[in-house]
């Protein structure tokens, strides 16, 4: 079935208590309809933020589908929308194909976005160069050969579409997990992202020169604005609770209230801000950053190949004593002893038992400028007293939803993502259920897309605000318009049930392809991060290679000891997930509370 009928199933008995309790069912609802157009604002914030938010997303979902219907996303779209981040697209990289596809390789990994970047860089690394070769060597381990396959361009899905921030709201997170899982485990989730700045920029700093100034890798100035009294005392609440138990984190976070928080933010109506330091604040090309490393793979290591435009249509097990897989793409067939998923909300095509498991959402995001007497990265209010930083300065803006927003150093576009509450799906009258949350080839929502192109101004005050620029060097030939709205596109967040990102072995009652040694060879995933893919993937997809890679030298598919048990894919978390869907409603709740999600 849809993910989301599991989400509206959970829901409506939630939602409809929680209306009854609160006064606010006068009437038959339509839990279609956006919650903020059903009522004023009061009445909904008697309910706790966990059925607020929960609310808020079903609003967002497509309509239910039969139970007996499994999802199936098909192949993603073969002409999406043209993201600002891939103007222009990495010559002999973005369309790259093999002479000839490779016809048997130990590993094959479905997609080329960061996670499946993070893999391959993970495993080839450790495996072919240094002491980790000479290890290999020693256990007389030849080079992994590894082929990537993308169904369209290099990185033209999530990652080549999102915020293009590494920006975790740690005091939040904190808060949300603690909720479902132990405080120790909480602890782990919360530094896993926080970790991801530091990776990050680490990563992109080992590229060659080229690849090191097209990624843009960077600290930033970081802005958490709140405009409803609530919301805001329920984030200062959590980062006093980050403070005591995680006070090494929770000192990287700053409070500025009333009108000293407007004054730093130049957010004229904002209730509050949180501010946060270079240690958890960070943005980059991710685009460029993704691709300029795929090129530097393909340079270093032989044994590795990328096949953009070469989908994987089918998986199939053709020798279950030996876990040997056979991958069909319209080029040819690959034999493989692992087939690693890292493609996103488009995995349960591929393996259907997720189909009940997995789903996704359209979101929006677009590229303008910002008005003449907007600051420039380097010229904003300081909240450290030291000034502010020249990489530029992000912000998350929860009002209504949120919205997030980084300036570029180098022209001062503003990246600029959300307008959730407006409508995430499609309204072009061509668009099924399915095409409405998981094509990113059609237009945008009409309703978002405006929204989009006009609430800067509104945000930081018309008088602040100024004329339109009429500086930016605008290219010819690029896929970049000429006004202040540079672009607008779409893209597809993946999500589970339980609200976790899932990574490692895929249970074989899952997949139905039952090998009889897992550890000669697998089926692997590494997806689902409900658009926190900044955050997330870059260290989820060195997990999994850790693992995977461990398997090969010892036999033991053991995750590593940083990494969060609670986002590890287990028998008994797919059951869970798929004969319980009840269980998932405090999860799906707690995921849905934040003020406080960033679009990475």
């Amino acid at each position: 079935m849809y993910a989301a009928d599991y989400l509206m199933r959970i829901a409506r008995d939630t939602v409809e208590q929680a209306m009854l309790a609160t006064g606010l069912h006068q009437e038959p609802y339509n839990i279609q309809q956006s919650v903020y157009s059903q009522a004023p604002l009061s009445p909904i914030f008697k309910m706790s933020k966990p059925l607020k938010h929960l609310l808020l997303l079903t609003s967002l979902l497509p309509p239910s589908t039969p139970q007996s219907t499994p999802f199936d996303p098909g192949l993603p779209a073969p002409n999406p929308s043209i993201s600002y981040w891939q103007t222009p697209p990495l010559a002999g990289i973005s369309d790259l194909q093999s002479s000839t596809l490779p016809s048997a390789v130990d590993i094959v990994i479905i997609g080329s976005g960061m996670t499946g970047t993070s893999i391959a860089s993970h495993l080839l690394k450790s495996s072919g160069a240094g002491a980790a070769a000479a290890a290999a060597a020693a256990a007389a381990v030849p080079p992994l050969r590894i082929a990537m396959l993308d169904a369209r361009e290099a990185c033209s899905g999530a990652t080549g579409r999102n915020g293009g921030h590494i920006r975790p709201s740690s005091y939040a997170e904190y808060a949300n997990a603690k909720e479902v899982v132990s405080r120790e485990e909480a602890e782990k989730i919360t530094r896993l992202r926080s970790a991801h700045v530091q990776a990050l920029i680490e990563a992109a700093g080992e590229l060659g020169e080229e690849g090191r100034v097209a990624a843009e890798a960077r600290v930033v100035d970081s802005v958490d604005a709140f405009f409803e009294e609530e919301g805001w005392r329920v984030a200062v609440g959590q980062l006093e609770v980050l403070r005591r138990e995680v006070p090494d984190l929770g000192a990287e976070f700053g409070v500025f209230e009333g009108e000293e928080g407007r004054n730093l933010s130049m957010l004229w109506e904002a209730t509050g801000i949180i501010t946060g330091s270079p240690k958890v604040a960070g943005a980059i090309w991710p685009y460029r950053f993704v691709t300029h490393t795929l090129k530097d793979l393909l340079e270093k290591y032989p044994s590795f190949s990328l096949d953009t435009n070469t989908p994987a249509l089918n998986v199939s097990l053709v020798d279950a004593e030996n876990s040997t897989f056979e991958v069909t793409t319209p080029r040819g067939k690959i034999r493989t002893r692992h087939v690693v998923h890292a493609a996103n909300a488009w995995i349960p095509h591929l393996v259907p038992g997720l189909g009940g498991i997995i789903g996704g959402g359209r979101l929006h995001m677009s590229a303008q400028l910002g008005g003449t007497d907007i600051p420039s990265a380097g010229k904003w209010p300081s909240y450290t007293g030291n000034g502010s930083l020249p990489t530029g300065r992000a912000w998350s803006l929860y009002r209504n939803g949120l919205d997030y927003v980084v300036q570029m150093p180098r022209n001062g576009e503003f990246m600029f993502g959300g307008g959730e509450t407006t409508g995430m799906s499609s309204d072009d009258p061509r668009a099924n259920a399915t095409q409405a949350t998981m094509d990113d080839s059609l237009p945008p929502n009409h309703i978002t897309a405006s929204y989009l192109n006009g609430a800067l101004p509104n945000y930081f005050g018309y008088e602040n605000w100024g004329a339109e620029r009429s500086d930016f060097p605008q290219q010819e030939g690029q896929d970049v318009f000429p006004g202040r709205a540079k672009r607008v596109w779409t893209g597809i967040e993946g999500q589970s049930t339980d609200g976790r990102p899932l990574v490692g072995r895929i249970p074989t009652s899952v997949t139905q392809r039952p090998v009889r040694n897992a550890s000669l060879g697998a089926e692997w995933i590494s997806t689902a991060y409900a658009g926190e893919g900044m955050c997330f993937a870059w260290l989820c997809g060195q997990a999994l290679g850790s693992m995977i890679l461990a398997g090969e030298l010892t036999g033991n598919h053991s995750l590593p000891d940083w990494f969060p048990l609670s986002l590890q894919v287990t028998e008994e978390r797919m059951k869970r997930a798929r004969t319980s869907p009840a269980r998932m409603e405090k999860r799906l709740a707690t995921r849905m509370s934040a003020p406080l999600r960033k679009r990475g």
